[in-house]
């Protein structure tokens, strides 16, 4: 096979990826959402979307950094060894790169939360203060 073949390949499985992943991830995530921002939940379907964008983004950015228009040095005409090297490690890096950033997610959501929690019986406490 060319190696122009491959990288098509491995792009059609980094898209694949992506519109796979994002849904699962977030149809998951809005109860562990709704549970951090209960006093909030605005603010907890805002976060969501936000995530959303980041995560497409990501996913944009990492196969447009990766993508190959011409092979490297040292690939021959057809697939090798040292291409699908790559094509492997490219996938398993933005597989680790969600696994990584979604794990910091988990545990920064519930600090967000209390956080946005304060911020907001803060801002019912205080008076409104008069226009001069």
């Amino acid at each position: 096979m060319d190696w122009w073949v491959l990288e098509l390949i491995s792009a059609a499985v980094l898209i694949a990826l992506a519109l796979w992943l994002g849904p699962f991830i977030k149809r998951f995530g809005r109860s562990y959402a709704a549970d951090v921002f209960k006093s909030n939940p605005r603010t907890g379907k805002s976060f969501i979307v936000l995530v959303d964008v980041v995560y497409y983004l990501i996913f944009t950015a990492y196969i447009l950094f990766t993508v190959r228009f011409e092979p490297e040095p040292g690939w021959e005409s057809t697939v090798g060894a040292d291409q699908l090297q790559f094509t492997v490690a490219r996938i398993g890096g933005i597989v680790l790169i969600i696994g990584v950033l979604h794990g910091l997610n988990l545990l920064l959501m519930p600090v967000l939360g209390r956080l946005f929690t304060l911020n907001r019986h803060l801002d019912d406490r205080t008076p409104p203060q008069e226009l001069r």
